[in-house]
């Protein structure tokens, strides 16, 4: 099986491809490098002995997204990461964000349409399920209002997902709710690198031990916890890639 794998040079994304190559399948990884670097390749080579097929491409660009699928007649699924992700950046602009998560998403499910890929697993997140009403959250876990534009390009993706499902029955697809992914390759090969200023905890307590950011800070006091700060769960991205591969599987 030939798999198209969209922001496959990010974080998660990088960690997919290897599962993926170290599974048997081909890969064909499109990234648009905003927040990546083709130097991961490297690290996806030593890991794998293959190198996947890269090429750079903004799914925002639609005439380029279908001469994409054009060129590529034999894809067979699609994993789809290419987003924004920063909650506190989705705020400060919205837009953006709506522009980039949603647009892209239309653009390449209408390819995935009309080229008759009918397998689909969708990067989602645990943002889609706003404030909870009461925990553990599951599968079916009622959806609340997102509490940032980047939860609602998440929750409106996945309706999204779910009308196309239901305009074509052969269109299967399925979306993986994740917490916070951390960790790294254990070959150390590939991890958590962003571009500019990080967003997410672990790369900002790295900066901060190593002295280039000079505080860490912990925000909240009133959580029903003993020292009144929040708890987070968090998953090991190699665990959060394997599944994907699972949910392709499928």
């Amino acid at each position: 099986m030939k798999i198209l794998v969209t922001g496959g040079l990010g974080y998660v994304g990088a960690h997919t491809v290897t599962e993926l190559q170290n599974s048997g399948f081909e890969v064909i990884v499109i990234d648009n490098l905003s927040n990546s670097s083709e130097a991961v390749l490297e690290g996806i080579t030593a890991i794998t002995g293959v190198t996947p097929v890269f090429e750079n491409l903004d799914l925002r660009k639609k005439e380029r997204v279908a001469a994409f699928f054009r060129n590529h007649n034999d894809i067979t699924g699609v994993i789809h990461f290419a987003a924004f992700k920063a909650v506190g950046e989705s705020v400060k602009k919205p837009l953006l964000y709506y522009e980039n998560n949603i647009n892209a998403l239309v653009y390449l499910l209408r390819e995935l349409l009309k080229h008759n890929i009918h397998r689909f697993i969708f990067s989602s997140s645990c943002t889609v399920y706003g404030t909870a009403d009461r925990l553990p959250l599951t599968e079916d876990s009622p959806l609340n209002p997102p509490t940032s534009p980047y939860g609602s390009t998440k929750q409106t993706g996945e309706r999204i997902i779910s009308d196309s499902c239901a305009a074509a029955p052969d269109f299967k697809a399925i979306a993986l709710r994740y917490f916070n992914p951390v960790g790294a390759h254990e070959s150390a090969r590939i991890g958590e690198s962003p571009l500019g200023e990080p967003q997410n905890l672990v790369p900002v307590i790295i900066r901060t031990a190593l002295g280039l950011q000079t505080q860490f800070s912990v925000f909240g006091n009133d959580y029903p916890t003993a020292d009144g700060t929040c708890i987070r769960d968090y998953i090991h991205v190699t665990d959060v890639a394997k599944a994907h591969v699972m949910a392709l599987k499928r």
